[in-house]
């Protein structure tokens, strides 16, 4: 198994500077290839690390906006060949893919009649590609439809999204072998008091909570923001990692993990 971050920048403010890359998440797990949430870069850095776009069996969106689904629309391009083969699975919450109430779709109906299947996933769904099971999971965060996903091969992945801790997060969570954490905000955002005041993202002190109640084997954070990457995000995975006991690890742009 292999997921390899073809950046690790998050948020408007993240992404739009580009300290850091952005771009996603490419997973190979169970002989199938995923691209995850491929924001802002992620065609430039995938063909730079040379990641098979013409092969993915799916790509995945968790939510409407512009750092997770920028490039899906040239991604499905590339895959079914300009249109000229219908192949390939979409998979992804309402918004990204039907638009929700005010919010426009990120993936045009043009590209969409080019793919094999399409599959709109809502938290508590599941779909299977091959021998992967995928589970929907629900999120709070400013796309009302958004989601995350658990991905279950012969290693369980979850893949939190973007969003605040709430209570019963946990339970659609647990059991995995590795978490991957969106962490835009650091501790001292919050210095310990209190709930932020933009309480839609992910924050140290939420994802130590989260940690404690689902206790993976190892759990990668990434999708920083600014004051992440100023901080240190190192330092915080060395924090969560003394609280929990878990094995915590801050994702570099283009690291990859084998399994």
């Amino acid at each position: 198994m292999k997921i390899q971050f073809l950046g690790t920048a998050g948020g408007r403010f993240g992404v739009g500077r580009q300290v850091r890359a952005s771009g996603g998440i490419y997973i190979e797990i169970a002989g199938k290839k995923l691209y995850l949430d491929p924001g802002p870069g992620a065609l430039v850095h995938a063909r730079k690390n040379s990641i098979p776009l013409e092969d993915l069996d799916a790509i995945l969106l968790s939510h409407v906006h512009q750092d997770h689904t920028n490039d899906a629309n040239i991604f499905i391009d590339i895959l079914t060949k300009g249109g000229w083969i219908k192949k390939g699975t979409l998979i992804g919450n309402m918004t990204a893919i039907k638009g929700y109430k005010d919010i426009e779709k990120a993936v045009l109906d043009y590209y969409q009649k080019s793919l094999e299947s399409i599959v709109v996933m809502e938290p508590g769904n599941t779909t299977d590609i091959g021998n992967l099971k995928i589970t929907a999971t629900p999120t709070m965060h400013g796309d009302p439809k958004g989601i995350g996903f658990v991905i279950e091969g012969k290693k369980t992945i979850s893949y939190v999204s973007d969003g605040c801790y709430f209570e019963g997060l946990e339970d659609y969570h647990k059991n995995s072998d590795i978490m991957i954490l969106n962490m835009i905000f650091p501790r001292e955002e919050r210095k310990g008091t209190g709930e932020r005041k933009n309480n839609k993202h992910m924050d140290t002190y939420s994802a130590e909570k989260l940690l404690r109640k689902t206790r993976p084997e190892v759990a990668i954070i990434q999708h920083f923001g600014v004051t992440m990457i100023e901080t240190g995000p190192e330092k915080e995975a060395q924090w969560l990692e003394d609280q929990t006991g878990i094995k915590v690890i801050a994702a570099k742009d283009f690291q990859t993990f084998e399994f």
